[in-house]
């Protein structure tokens, strides 16, 4: 009852609270109430839109082109404005919506079910798709197709004054190899999973954006509780003549640069990557060593000549080229075969039918960079792969030369999709108040050098983001930073792990949220680890709980730590465990050393005593082994005082 009164408060205040960007007249609905859209099961959800003031309009949901239950009915306000609210229901479907006013105006949805819809929003590892992860996964993605699972992909929108009426989406879309390609691969295998587990239909919202800060995800009166410099500079950027000029400055320099770039670039006035080009005078180096100087701004050429045999000339194949920093422009015998713009994505260019010869074969990558140094990320495929699986290992030593060096590009505070409410206001707020099951929430990257105020940062989403959807218990499921980075034996002080802890501790302190740990399922060499499927089993367990009252064991927590009289630390955990690494001790003078760890039931025994004791505390803990006593999930990095 009290859900069900506080949806209709909201719906009023909805009404009230609209920013109208867009000229209203016919009866018209968000983007999100379209066909293949997915209600909510369970709760009553709002319907909402916009039609001519004063128009009577009418809802109702159809069954075999029968009316369904109650025909809801509202009046437009003196802007436009509407709504309704559906009451709950049981998983059903297919049916259709439909939406008239007085005027003759009317609007029919099709393909409409009642099932769970998640909300997946974050930073770039939401945003991390099916294409990057296919590989470990092709033969499942290449054989999907289902109809119980709905994908709504939000597109990116910065707004720096008050919040959108809509998102711009191409609608609802049937999961498939196709539609996932560029949609959130978390997002995909929690759909499959739930789908699979629950039986009903399941709609996937994504809406998120690589490299947003948490800030652009929270009101900006928030934002400036936290960090008030980046409230100040969205409100100085509110102003929307200095944003379309920041723009096209930065456009204009950003051309400009890359202009000079090429009519200074010896390698490409005279065709070094044509094979028919002498390289013998070029310095051979190992591509994990490159002779660059620093600080780097321009182009960086690398050549080698790879032999193919007879039988695989002329056959189309793919090149790995694993992973570059920064951009790569990358020839094969003078024809550009692929270019990516920014370090993270894999190099995977499909090499066309007839281009590979028998014989002498000339590869040449041309690096451009802005202020790093050109790289190869270690440990990453670097090969031709032909269409019958045989590969051809690229190698390690290559022909190189610097190209030009330039100026560090100017820049502008060009990106606004960093500023505070900035995300908000386009990609968070004109979703709401559609119903929910629960939020996946997974960021943080962009926040390390912030870590310390993270933790009431996380809270006030939350808090905020239940407001905005009238559902005061909706559970969010946080994904916890994954290991990254360079290991480390010995103690080591993190922003990694510091941002870890903010969002173990927030996660503590509020009953309608879960914790999903990663540490186990990074990649010291990127950042954007490819374990997606994984990862959502863990969030879907989470979910098991929060939302269906399951009880599945989680990640191993810690509840308290204590100094015994015998001269051990007891580190008590929520369940049985297995644990030998991964635990640090600090004294009295607070620095921190490792302990081995014996294991007693729920308890870790560390030999010693100490003031402060953590786990996993570093930004990449391969050494860290503490598991749930079957040893499927990992214990969740923390840092605690020591009870004595």
């Amino acid at each position: 009852m009290r859900k069900t009164l506080t949806k209709t408060l909201f719906c009023i205040a909805l009404l009230l609270t609209f920013f109208l960007g867009d000229a209203l007249g016919d009866v018209r609905l968000p983007r999100l109430f379209s066909d293949g859209m997915v209600l909510q099961r369970g709760q009553s959800v709002p319907v909402w839109g916009w039609a001519n003031a004063g128009e009577q309009v009418s809802v109702k949901l159809l069954l075999k082109g029968k009316v369904l239950g109650t025909v809801y009915s509202a009046t437009a306000d003196a802007q436009g404005r509407w709504c309704v609210m559906l009451s709950a229901m049981k998983a059903m479907g297919p049916l259709s919506l439909q939406v008239g006013s007085t005027d003759g105006q009317s609007l029919i949805v099709s393909d409409v079910w009642v099932g769970d819809v998640w909300l997946c929003s974050g930073q770039s590892n939401i945003d991390t798709n099916i294409e990057r992860v296919y590989p470990q996964y092709a033969a499942e993605i290449d054989a999907d197709t289902t109809a119980r699972v709905r994908l709504f992909q939000v597109a990116n929108e910065a707004v720096l004054e008050e919040a959108r009426l809509d998102v711009r989406s191409d609608g609802w879309k049937n999961l498939s190899r196709k539609t996932a390609w560029r949609f959130s691969a978390l997002g995909y295998f929690l759909g499959k999973r739930m789908a699979r587990e629950t039986g009903v239909v399941q709609g996937i919202i994504q809406s998120s954006w690589g490299g947003t800060p948490i800030e652009s995800w929270i009101p900006r009166d928030s934002v400036a509780r936290f960090v008030p410099r980046m409230a100040e500079e969205a409100r100085y950027y509110c102003d929307a003549e200095l944003r379309r000029l920041s723009v096209e400055a930065n456009a204009h320099a950003a051309k400009r640069w890359n202009q000079m770039l090429d009519e200074k670039d010896p390698g490409v006035q005279s065709g070094w990557m044509s094979p028919e080009f002498d390289d013998a005078g070029w310095q051979r180096a190992s591509q994990y060593r490159l002779p660059v100087r620093l600080p780097f701004n321009g182009s960086y050429w690398m050549r080698q000549h790879i032999r193919v045999d007879k039988a695989h000339a002329g056959q189309s194949a793919l090149l790995l080229l694993g992973t570059l920093v920064d951009a790569d422009y990358t020839y094969l015998n003078g024809q550009l075969v692929g270019h990516t713009g920014y370090q993270y994505p894999p190099r995977r260019y499909r090499i066309p039918q007839g281009l590979l010869r028998e014989g002498d074969n000339v590869l040449t990558v041309r690096f451009v960079n802005r202020g790093i140094a050109p790289k190869f990320v270690p440990e990453k495929p670097y090969c031709i792969r032909w269409d019958d699986g045989t590969q051809f290992p690229l190698a390690a030593e290559w022909a190189v030369s610097d190209g030009t060096q330039m100026p560090l590009q100017p820049s502008l505070p060009a990106s606004f999709q960093n500023m505070a409410a900035a995300a908000y206001h386009g990609m968070l707020a004109p979703l709401a108040p559609y119903g929910l099951a629960g939020v996946v929430w997974y960021q943080g990257e962009s926040n390390t050098d912030k870590a310390e105020v993270y933790e009431s940062e996380l809270r006030c989403l939350m808090a905020d983001w239940r407001t905005r959807f009238s559902q005061p218990e909706l559970p969010f499921v946080v994904v916890q930073l994954a290991n990254f980075m360079a290991p480390s034996e010995k103690p080591q002080e993190s922003q990694w792990a510091r941002l870890r802890e903010s969002q173990r501790r927030a996660v503590l302190a509020d009953p309608h949220a879960a914790l999903a740990v990663a540490i186990d399922l990074g990649e010291a060499n990127d950042i954007h680890p490819l374990r997606k499927k994984e990862l959502a089993e863990r969030v879907a367990l989470s979910f098991d709980n929060l939302v269906f009252g399951r009880h599945r064991l989680l990640a191993p927590s810690p509840v308290r730590a204590r100094q015994t009289a015998d001269g051990r630390v007891l580190v008590t955990f929520d369940q049985k465990i297995r644990a030998t690494q991964g635990f640090e001790l600090a004294g009295e003078d607070g620095r921190f050393h490792n302990v081995i760890a014996d294991v007693q039931g729920n308890d870790a025994v560390l030999q010693g005593s100490g003031t402060r004791v953590r786990y996993a505390w570093k930004d990449n803990p391969v050494e860290a082994n503490c598991r749930s006593v079957d040893g499927s999930l990992p214990a969740t990095p923390f840092e605690m005082d020591i009870i004595k």
